[in-house]
């Protein structure tokens, strides 16, 4: 197959729940980080406990997320027998490569020399960074926190490098592919939980083999959602309500709790598996219109990506400031600065960076995607 398609495009629906999930987990993210960074300098917060494993349970979120699109696409591709590898490595390329190592000459080049960081240390980051092997750099080495977020990407990127050598192992098979990518990445978490790492971070938490069980739950929804498997009553809006009252408290620490790993793992993948599935409803309870989550949802990569470097100057200038410390400031006040800074820089870097480069896409696919995947 040519590597520019010219076939005519077929087209999925517009997910706007998904786009929600997207910000949301994103916003989430820049507060744990925010909360955690205040922590470590110092500034204990009643909010950093409620953020403490939210982070954790959104970037799960986003990996089913990321299976399902992604296995939902190649599904209309097989049916309509356009597959292409090649296609399918330049998609990736083009979505992840020009805003990853963006950030990577910024975080990893630029501001440690600006900081007179060692040539030594320097070289040795972007070695992992420019090889998307951060997360195993996390649990061997030292490194900057600065661009250590870079470490799920890299595992997304690992996911996608093998992927299809199952779809050619299992021809296509995407409901086999999903479950051999759950148990599989099951089996995983509880392998590598008993390895100690020399950094002491948790190794199955750093491991891409891991991540295969929240990426395979995404193939699993796509599949059934491709077969048309509704389950309507299960995501009336009253049910999503229930199921949402229910998980914010848990993850959100209200009520402090030291769930084992069997019981996160089946938090995690249940309810995240839930919030996909229910992201995909017209009805789903946190749906926005159109233009306000397809905006949001367009500027969730980038925010993951950039926010660490706002948050640390946020920080910074509070430590250098007269303020005095309060919850409402540092548990709240700076979180959301640091949220709405994020979101400035990331519409900036979506309109006049990423979305210029995206329109490379249309040229290697035959399944035109209305939500970025």
């Amino acid at each position: 197959m040519a590597s520019v398609v010219k076939e005519k495009l077929s087209s999925i629906t517009y997910f706007k729940g998904l786009d929600m999930l997207r910000f949301i987990g994103s916003t989430v993210v820049i507060f744990h980080h925010t909360t955690d960074t205040l922590l470590k300098k110092g500034f204990e917060t009643k909010s950093e406990s409620y953020f403490r494993f939210s982070g954790a349970f959104f970037l799960d979120v986003f990996f089913i997320i990321s299976g399902f699109l992604i296995s939902l696409i190649l599904m209309k591709e097989f049916q309509q027998g356009t597959f292409s590898i090649k296609n399918f490595y330049l998609r990736r390329i083009i979505r992840i490569w020009p805003l990853y190592f963006l950030v990577v000459l910024v975080k990893v080049l630029i501001i440690p020399l600006a900081a007179h960081y060692p040539w030594d240390s320097i070289k040795s980051s972007l070695f992992y960074a420019c090889t998307f092997m951060v997360n195993f750099q996390i649990l061997i080495e030292d490194s900057s926190n600065a661009y250590k977020v870079l470490w799920s990407v890299c595992i997304e990127e690992h996911i996608y490098l093998v992927l299809p050598l199952f779809l050619y192992i299992f021809k296509g098979k995407f409901k086999v592919i999903g479950w051999v990518l759950t148990i599989s990445g099951l089996i995983s978490w509880f392998y590598f939980k008993d390895i100690p790492s020399p950094t002491g971070y948790s190794t199955p938490y750093f491991m891409s083999l891991t991540y295969f069980y929240f990426f395979g739950l995404g193939v699993l929804i796509a599949y059934f959602y491709n077969k048309g498997v509704k389950l309507k009553m299960a995501f009336e809006p009253l049910i999503q309500i229930i199921v949402i009252a229910i998980l914010i408290p848990i993850i959100f620490n209200v009520i402090p709790h030291n769930y084992k790993l069997p019981q996160l793992l089946f938090i995690y993948g249940f309810f995240g598996s839930y919030l996909v599935w229910a992201g995909l409803q017209d009805n789903f309870v946190l749906n926005l219109k159109t233009p306000v989550t397809k905006y949001l949802g367009n500027l969730s990569f980038s925010m993951y990506m950039i926010h660490i470097i706002i948050v640390v100057a946020c920080v910074k200038y509070f430590k250098r400031s007269d303020m005095k410390f309060s919850e409402a400031l540092c548990g709240w006040a700076i979180p959301i600065v640091a949220t709405l800074i994020t979101m400035v820089f990331s519409t900036l870097l979506y309109y006049f960076f990423e979305k210029p480069i995206l329109k490379l896409k249309s040229r290697f696919t035959t399944v035109k995607s209305k939500i970025l995947d």
